[in-house]
């Protein structure tokens, strides 16, 4: 595609990104407060008399009467959750709420105030969806197991009171992976039969107590993930993360896929340029779709506007990474939180980089020539830069994991088309503010290159410029912590001349790695099935070096 058909394709992306600016940050608001009819409850009670009979057959029988007494319990479970849902948000439901059909009647109980590690209880969620609703994205597997009960997602609204309640709730909302069981008393003819409502954690639980039988758990560990990682969700974050990043800075912030576990190792996943979240969906399949790193590891991940600068960037996952240790681990003693791993994909392995070393003056010499106090500019924007540029490493990432990673910068980002695409960035006022104070008051200061390209050197396409000073300074600096690479490689020509088609891999490589993969894939190649594969064989290799004490596989 010529250069400038390519520019106009791309201001008309940036166009459709500013029209939906105003929406993709949009506060969702709870489901209406509803009262179940008479009508209605007659109806479900139908649905649990079915239940009833299956329960009841569970119990006695042959094998395969058994087995299709169970078949029907979970079908009438299914079809009356989803009916109690349609009718009223389990927000809203009653613990002791009655069904009464011509048969009997079913008094439903369940733990308002259960402890989400093992049990969700329904009035903290919005709506319960059911995976068959799903279709299964391309390239990935269903991680699943057998067993006894419903999987069900859990969805949480992102609400104003759920984001203050929880801070690190996606922008999608919450999506909990759940399977829901019912336990029933015997029947009494003339009473109401109680029930058991429960709502169970799966990536917790693995088995349940039925009359005194111990039961495998059925789970869907996919569901829920596809939905936290909705491709129509995140890729509005693409657009507008690049041309018009002032829409989405509010959203700048890593995200918890899960309820937080003390015992789980957070592993943060942190995308590139012109990129978002969704990329992560193949591997965080894979790590559910694995007992023991399922047991081991919660996934998170980091959204930012790709368009500003990798040092401001880094620094807002780096303040992110703290206030999310300060919020769910005040103490700082939980085991989980202090084995942390970050994968970071291109400008993500940047980021995730910046989160171990601690470069002194380094990165500040590299890019000015003056001392912070001996630079014109006001107090608020030298205590930016300072922060930016000097800060110490986060002390809970203990391993990295770098996919085509330009740890050299990439002469990509210093080709023309890509200087042009740079002009419909619309930076965010302060950032505009601080870049006119550096290079219109400070020329002397800065670096020659950073003089010559002006707003380009601090915008994240021209930091990633192999000619840009920043990496005269990251490269002086050692990373302290196990490291890996996977590195993509096109065509057939010698590994050190070679590229993923965007970074070559003289800057991909690192030889301090403790492992490189060379996968035959191009540069935005994360899905493929060669690059998951190495990323959980590093998971399981943490596991193994840091001697970590694993839960029971399930």
């Amino acid at each position: 595609m010529p250069s400038s058909v390519a520019i106009r394709v791309l201001a008309v992306m940036a166009c459709s990104a500013l029209m939906s600016c105003s929406s993709v940050l949009r506060t969702q608001v709870s489901r209406e407060e509803t009262v179940l009819t008479e009508r209605e409850k007659r109806h479900m009670a139908g649905l649990l008399d079915d239940m009833a009979a299956g329960w009841d057959g569970m119990q006695r029988g042959r094998i395969a009467e058994r087995r299709q007494a169970e078949d029907r319990y979970e079908h009438a479970l299914t079809a009356f959750l989803r009916e109690w849902d349609y009718h009223q948000s389990p927000r809203y439901w009653q613990t002791s709420t009655v069904f009464a059909s011509k048969q009997q009647s079913f008094q439903i109980e369940f733990d308002p105030a259960a402890n989400q590690q093992r049990e969700v209880p329904p009035r903290q969620i919005d709506q319960l969806i059911l995976p068959a609703r799903l279709k299964l994205s391309e390239g990935n597997t269903l991680a699943k197991r057998p067993g006894i009960g419903v999987p069900l997602v859990g969805h949480i609204r992102r609400t104003s009171a759920a984001k203050t309640e929880q801070p690190f709730l996606p922008p999608n909302g919450g999506n909990l992976t759940l399977t829901a069981v019912m336990e029933l008393d015997d029947r009494v003819v003339g009473t109401t039969r109680r029930c058991r409502l429960h709502l169970l954690n799966t990536l917790n639980v693995a088995t349940v107590t039925v009359r005194h039988d111990e039961r495998q758990l059925a789970a869907n560990f996919t569901a829920s993930k596809q939905l936290a990682l909705s491709r129509a969700t995140l890729l509005p974050f693409t657009l507008l993360g690049m041309f018009y990043p002032e829409c989405i800075q509010g959203a700048s912030q890593l995200y918890c896929m899960d309820v937080y576990d003390p015992q789980r190792i957070p592993i943060v996943f942190v995308h590139g340029l012109l990129s978002n979240p969704h990329i992560w969906l193949n591997v965080v399949n894979a790590i559910n779709a694995d007992p023991e790193l399922r047991a081991a590891y919660q996934p998170w991940y980091f959204l930012y506007p790709t368009a500003i600068d990798v040092t401001q960037t880094a620094a807002r996952l780096r303040s992110s990474l703290q206030q999310a240790r300060d919020h769910f681990d005040p103490d700082h003693n939980d085991p989980g939180m202090n084995r942390m791993v970050l994968v970071g994909h291109s400008m993500g392995g940047l980021l995730s980089r910046m989160q171990t070393i601690d470069p002194g003056d380094k990165l500040w010499n590299a890019m000015f020539s003056k001392p912070p106090q001996e630079l014109h500019v006001s107090d608020a924007v030298r205590e930016r830069l300072v922060s930016t540029l000097k800060f110490k490493p986060q002390p809970e990432v203990k391993r990295l994991i770098f996919i085509t990673t330009p740890h050299r910068g990439s002469n990509f980002a210093s080709k023309g088309i890509v200087r042009r695409l740079a002009s419909l960035i619309r930076l965010p006022f302060d950032t505009l503010l601080m870049t006119r104070q550096l290079i219109t008051g400070n020329t002397d200061a800065l670096s020659p290159q950073i003089r010559d390209w002006g707003f380009y050197a601090f915008l994240s396409l021209g930091m990633l410029s192999e000619k840009h000073p920043f990496y005269q300074g990251l490269n002086a600096v050692p990373i302290p912590v196990p490291h890996h690479s996977i590195i993509g490689q096109l065509g057939s020509s010698r590994l050190f001349s070679n590229s993923d088609g965007v970074v070559p891999y003289w800057s991909s490589h690192l030889d301090t790695a403790e492992s490189e993969k060379i996968v035959p894939v191009w540069h935005g190649g994360v899905e493929r099935p060669e690059v998951v594969q190495e990323i959980v064989r590093v998971l399981r290799e943490h596991l193994r070096e840091k001697g970590l004490p694993r839960k029971k596989r399930s």
